[in-house]
């Protein structure tokens, strides 16, 4: 019987560990190496002489290479040996090739070049380097760059013929059939040793094509890695595309330099802690007023409601009474004491509330500040005029807030919009007649004035009501396109003679027009009028330092003359960027800044500059200006109502359901939540912040309890005021309230119908976030808070190895500017390898509006900050002086006096201790795991590789962690799915599956590592493209037709209309609900209540199911089912491949033998497949436990017979053959086209096929030669010999002539006709070759 070889799945038998591999197959490559160039030699003597030498040295080599066993004993270990193999030959060869190269073209220069006598041969080597000079002058490369590159291509080709397992690591022309293809067939002699030099070439010539591809991918890398933003203004074409393409959508920065990017780095930290102060003054407000209501409701005896807006109007008069700039008025605050006195308010109470009103006025006063030494920087000298009458405007409409910008939320936003009150409008209107009346300069005859209903004056009757009417219509809808709280616009309107006027809606002093402020619901409440002004003055505010500080940076970049990126004239951007070369657009910068919050209200030193577009559209993008998809998603101005139409339905049908879906999944969601703490941990880990507590325990616990503390994770209220502080202070720095999850969440709701403002996420203030203040706030809180506490967790631990550095290279701790500065860098180190939303790339950032993928920003940034992390690492490891050889190890070798010293970085304990905790996270824990568990539940490695054959699809290449359960069920836990690391490490994994495949399956190592290659970059791309959770509940109702991704059928044709309709309806409900799940299951094992399958759950593995880590019940005789099924439809489309399809061959058509032959043989190949996993699954199955007879039975229900299932559990494959409805089939087409049946021609060669196709065993490779069955004659065969009715002469059967060779399969199970068949179609094919 065949023995079960799984396809996934670690190594079988495998007692080396993979670091062993590793170094094994580096010693091995090595050896290898030195034996491809002995074996070369051996091998053209053998050519010569006709010997067998490549032989003896092969065997020599075989016992002098102990490590070949260990390295072949692990995927890791095979890769690295072949990695060596083919790199240091390739290596020598490229570099040689280029020396050579230089050489010749210095020789050039000198006239000292070899002048050939050949006028052709010259002519040539003239055209040669035209086109290379072209080709260097088209991609802005040095003169003789691509010569140079030509010349080492060449000599990696030639170096790479003395790689020794050539056959063994294999071809693309293997993969693909192509001229490449190596030759397998071994021999003797002379013979031998040509195949032998054949194929070395033919692995060599493959490297002029697949060099230039690595070469420039490597180069890209390379140019993005050290070039950095000097790579947009390159000469060079595709240096520049490179950077546009490649570096810029995916870098944090996008198209930004770097000291803009950090300018805007620091603009928005800046921002995020006003917002966040803010909500903290408003949340004392609201807790201080709460307790006060009650009590002057009774001191008033009015209803709630009514005392509370007349306390909170009093509260909003004093808070934004008098000079802003300036403490709170004594006499309103007197006032004010009194009052709540005599209406017996307890006095710590209104203290509170009075300083909380005092902090605010104390914020509006460092903001406003702000504001005035913007002015007087950027006007100079008699400034005092200019600047009064900013603040004057600034007071005017910050504390303004007016229903009529605040959306409706949730479903009913959709549909409705807030509305004045009729009182409102109609005041409106009667204003708007008076108006009209007075400016009419062409009335001829007096108009008398009435009271309306309301005892307002207006003009009598009806005179200029449709007029009056319109343009309040259209102030209505310009306001309204603003769309979120903030100084309201100027509106433009007409007046009776038709001319297009401006107005403002506020005034130098004041609020603006009562009438106005009443038609747009001007809110009176402390609490929005704070919120808003504070958020409002700081957008202004904090774009003002914004711009001084990036027009300071350009000025001081330009004067030590560099480039700069902003230019006083367009002439002048255009000579910077070398236009006429680059064809770099220049831009003037009011076109984009006049578009930033605030921009009108203050003076811009930037004002008239020019810049490039695509810095232009940088600063769009990161402050969050929408265009393109997303100017279409949020509603584009000026869009028609088809696109206003389409937008509408995208957002709202895909979109929202998106993002609700993603908040139910995560934020109220139990178990995501114990994950997200759990993966966050595996962060500080990566960065060797957890080794501290092995050298430093009372830093590790000082670090995670300040995290704790600061982050408010384990309170209920408000943090201390010394945790608030410090927490403002790490927002500042940009180290919290940055988790990547929210951070989607929040823009994908703003993008969508929540708004601007959507209250669960942004603003405390709006009346969504009232209703779910319970629910949505603290648990959206603590999600931000498990994240909050590891981040705050590293950035205590960083500032500490930075200060012990400082310390010893002599700094003075008690200088407050080295110890910001030491922030500024710990905060930094944080930012760059910790996942943190403000550096996701713009591409992965607008992929959110796309109805595919989760939270894809989480992905991109665990890569850029592993990048990061061993960028860091190394940075901390290195010595800060040339040394010979390595420059991060302990001891150095200094290159001017060539000592051994010790390393003299003062980070190099951290750096260790940084590579050593990110090798241990992303590599050596899962191993750990892994191992662990086996040894503790003793687990066969047969028992995981026959797990993994019913582990789910999208566990396939997961790190699987057996359990077995008291009765020795095993179960496991996918590992994967509460590691952080696993986007890194699964395609690693996948691609380790893969090439171990190949090798069990007797493939070439190139032909697994490049499925490998193909499956993990389906793997790093999965989040990204995946169905988003919405996305594939609607799929699989309107696409699937009722049947899920994974092929689990939600209803029949036969399923009533009305339960059709409650399964759509429930199907749609749970991608929308929280998790619940796991509660239930919890709840069911608590009360021992079993599943709906059957299953007693226990109240262990359902905890641990909250952290992820839930043992995995595997059922292989439930889960045969399924397999079955596919099986069958395998089998159904293996047959297709031959008689239908696009290559099917009853399609009507002709059809040629060769034809027949080539989907005899595809058709058969796929079959085998099929099986070939069948095999695996019933191997699989009966190691797992399963009764042989209840699996037999098994397949019986299936309708599988007895005779294919046995055929199946030995291994032994069951071709194809065409039944005699095919053979029918393919007369009629034959008469229909008037042409001669082919079937018969080549049902001979068939037959020889299923002969050796019989012979085939399903744990082996599909190792058959089509090329040995294929007719010389393409297109027809000739007719056989009529037979004579004659009595026949018995003649003895033919037999191959002495010399003629078969292959072993052929010899075995050909009769000695068919023998002469087969050799008559080889010789026929030698002929032609």
């Amino acid at each position: 019987m065949a023995e079960f070889v799984p396809l996934q799945g670690p190594e079988q038998n495998s007692d080396a560990s993979w670091y062993t591999a590793i170094g094994a197959g580096l010693v091995s490559g090595i050896i290898k190496t030195v034996e491809g160039v002995v074996s070369l030699g051996a091998e053209l003597i053998d050519l010569g002489a006709d010997s067998n030498l490549a032989g003896d040295v092969e065997r020599f080599f075989d016992k002098v290479n102990p490590f070949e066993e260990y390295a072949d004993d692990r995927v890791v270990g095979k890769l690295t040996e072949a990695l060596v193999q083919i790199g240091i030959p390739g290596s020598i060869g490229f570099k040689t090739a280029r020396k050579l190269a230089d050489k010749a073209l210095d020789a050039k220069k000198a006239g000292n070049y070899a002048n050939f006598k050949s006028d052709n041969v010259m002519k040539g080597m003239t055209k040669a380097k035209t086109l290379n000079s072209r080709i260097d002058q088209r991609l802005g490369l040095d003169p003789g760059t691509t010569t140079r590159f030509q010349a080492g291509v060449f000599g990696g080709a030639l170096g790479e013929t003395f790689v020794a397992d050539v056959e063994g690591i294999g071809t693309f022309g293997d993969l693909f059939d192509g001229p490449t293809e190596l030759d397998r067939e071994e021999t003797t002699g002379k013979e031998e040793a040509a195949r032998r030099l054949a194929n070395r070439f033919k692995f060599g010539a493959e490297s002029l094509l697949i060099t230039p591809f690595v070469y420039g991918v490597g180069s890209a890398a390379k140019s993005l890695a050290t070039r950095g933003a000097e790579l947009a203004y390159s000469n060079s074409a595709v240096a520049r595309w490179v950077d546009k393409y490649i570096g810029s959508p995916f870098r944090p920065r996008g198209d930004l330099p770097q000291e803009v990017f950090e300018s805007e780095m620091a603009k928005a930290g800046l921002k995020a802690r006003d917002t966040l102060k803010a909500k903290e003054l408003v949340e004392n407000i609201t807790r201080e007023t709460d307790s006060m209501i009650p009590k002057l409701s009774k001191f008033f005896d009015t209803n709630t409601q009514t005392t509370q807006k007349d306390f909170y109007k009093r509260l909003n008069d004093i808070l934004f009474e008098g000079d802003l700039s300036q403490n709170i008025n004594k006499n309103a605050v007197d006032d004010f004491l009194a009052f709540m006195k005599k209406a017996g308010i307890d006095e710590k109470s209104v203290q509170n509330l009075l300083g909380n009103l005092n902090a605010a006025r104390g914020e509006f006063t460092n903001l406003i500040r702000i504001l005035e030494a913007n002015a007087g920087k950027n006007v100079g000298a008699g400034t005092k005029e200019i600047q009064k009458i900013m603040k004057q405007r600034i007071q005017g409409w910050m504390g303004n807030t007016y229903k009529i910008l605040q959306k409706p939320r949730g479903i009913a936003g959709l549909f409705q919009s807030v509305e004045p009150t009729d009182e409102a409008y109609r005041g409106a209107i009667a204003l708007a007649r008076r108006y009209l009346m007075k400016t009419d300069s062409q009335r001829k005859e007096p108009i008398k004035l009435v009271r309306d209903q309301d005892g307002r004056l207006v003009p009598e009757g009806s005179a200029y009501f449709e007029q009056a009417k319109f343009m309040v219509d259209d102030i209505l809808n310009q306001v309204k396109i603003k769309g979120k709280p903030g100084p309201l616009p100027d509106f433009t309107y007409q007046n009776k003679t038709g001319m297009e006027k401006t107005k403002s809606f506020v005034k130098a002093k004041g609020k603006g027009s009562k009438v106005f402020r009443e038609l747009f619901g001007e809110i009176e409440d402390p609490r929005y009028s704070l919120f808003n002004a504070m958020t409002n003055l700081s957008a202004v505010a904090r774009t003002a330092n914004y711009f001084d500080d990036i027009s300071i940076k350009n000025d001081q970049i330009q004067k030590e003359g560099g480039r700069g990126f902003f230019w006083k004239s367009e002439a002048e951007a255009k000579q910077a960027v070398n236009s006429p070369k680059t064809n770099i657009e220049i831009v003037k910068v009011d076109d984009v800044i006049e578009k930033l919050p605030g921009a009108g209200a203050i003076l811009n030193p930037l004002k008239g500059t020019y810049t490039t577009k695509e810095i232009a559209d940088g600063i769009k993008n990161i402050n969050g200006i929408a265009s393109g998809l997303q100017a279409f998603v949020r509603g584009r101005e000026g869009a028609n109502p088809a696109e206003k139409a389409v937008s509408w339905f995208y957002r709202n049908a895909l979109l929202f359901p998106k993002a609700i879906s993603q908040l139910a999944k995560t934020v109220l969601s139990i178990p995501t939540h114990l994950r997200n703490f759990f993966s966050a941990g595996a962060f500080a880990s990566a960065n060797g912040i957890l080794f501290e507590g092995l050298t430093n325990p009372k830093l590790l616990a000082k670090a995670f309890s300040d995290g704790i503390d600061i982050s408010g994770l384990l309170k209920l209220g408000p943090n201390s005021p010394r945790a608030q502080a410090a927490y403002q202070e790490l927002v500042e720095l940009g180290v919290v309230n940055s988790q990547v999850q929210i951070g989607d969440l929040i823009n994908l709701l703003k993008d969508t119908a929540g708004g601007e403002s959507i209250a669960i996420m942004d603003s405390t203030l709006s009346p969504f976030m009232r209703r779910l203040k319970k629910l949505g706030q603290f648990f959206q809180g603590k999600y931000v808070a498990e994240d909050d506490t590891w981040k705050i967790t590293n950035y205590v631990v960083e500032l500490d190895r930075l200060k012990k550095a400082a310390v010893e290279q002599g700094l003075d701790l008690a200088d407050p500017a080295i110890v910001q500065a030491l922030k500024r860098d710990a905060a930094d180190i944080v930012k760059n390898t910790v996942p943190n939303y403000a550096f996701v790339g713009s591409v992965v950032k607008t992929s959110r509006l796309l109805p595919i993928g989760n939270f894809m920003s989480f992905p991109s940034e665990v890569i850029r900050t592993t990048t990061n992390i061993a960028e860091q690492g190394l940075k901390e490891l290195r010595h800060s002086k040339p040394t010979i050889g390595s420059n991060v190890t302990p001891y150095v070798i200094d290159r001017e006096t060539g000592q051994l010293i010790k390393n003299d970085n003062p980070m190099y304990g951290t750096g260790f201790k940084r590579i050593s905790g990110l090798a241990f996270t992303t590599v050596a824990v899962p191993e750990i795991v892994v191992e662990g568990a086996k040894a503790l539940y003793n687990v066969t490695e047969d028992e995981i590789n026959a797990l993994r054959q019913f582990v789910p699809e999208w566990s396939k290449n997961s790190t699987l962690v057996p359990i077995k359960t008291d009765d020795g069920e095993l179960r496991y836990i996918d590992f994967s799915h509460s590691n952080a690391y696993d986007v890194i490490s699964r395609p690693f994994n996948t691609l380790f599956n893969n090439i171990l495949t190949s090798q069990q399956d007797d493939r070439t190592l190139l032909s697994g590592f490049v499925n490998g290659v193909g499956e993990a970059s389906a793997e790093i791309m999965n989040p990204f493209i995946s169905e988003s959770i919405w996305t594939e509940a609607t799929a699989d109702l309107v696409i699937r037709g009722g049947v899920t991704r994974d092929g689990r059928r939600l209803y029949t044709d036969q399923t009533s209309a009305g339960d059709k309709a409650a399964i759509r309806f429930l199907h749609l409900g749970e991608a929308l609900a929280p998790s619940y799940k796991q509660f239930q299951r919890l709840g069911q094992a608590a009360f021992g209540k079993p599943t709906k399958r059957g299953d007693e759950l226990e109240i262990g593995p359902e905890l641990a199911g909250f952290m992820g880590l839930r043992p995995i019940k595997v059922d292989p005789l439930s889960s045969m089912g399924f397999k079955i099924s596919e099986y069958q439809a395998g089998i159904r489309n293996s047959r297709r491949e031959f008689t239908g399809g696009f290559f099917g061959l009853l399609r009507g058509g002709p059809i040629k033998p060769n034809d027949v032959i080539e989907r005899f043989y595809k058709s058969n190949e796929a079959r085998f497949n099929v099986q070939k996993e069948m095999f695996k699954n019933i191997n699989a199955a009966e190691i797992l436990g399963v009764d042989p007879n209840q699996l037999r039975k098994e397949f019986r229900d299936r309708q599988i017979s007895q005779s294919t299932y046995s055929k199946l559990k030995r291994g032994q494959f069951d071709p194809y053959f065409p039944s005699d409805d095919i053979r029918d089939r393919f007369r009629e087409i034959a008469q229909n086209l008037g042409d001669v049946d082919v079937f018969p021609e080549v049902a001979g060669t068939l037959r020889l096929m299923r002969n050796e196709f019989r012979g085939l065993f399903l744990d082996e490779a599909f190792d058959v030669e089509l090329d040995d069955y294929l007719f010389e004659d393409l297109g027809t065969v000739s007719t056989p010999p009529q037979v004579s009715s004659a009595t026949p002469v018995v003649q003895p059967a033919p037999q191959p002539a002495e010399g003629q060779q078969l292959t072993d399969t052929q010899l075995a199970l050909l009769s000695p006709e068919e023998q002469i068949i087969a050799l008559r179609n080889r010789n026929r094919r030698n002929q032609v070759v």
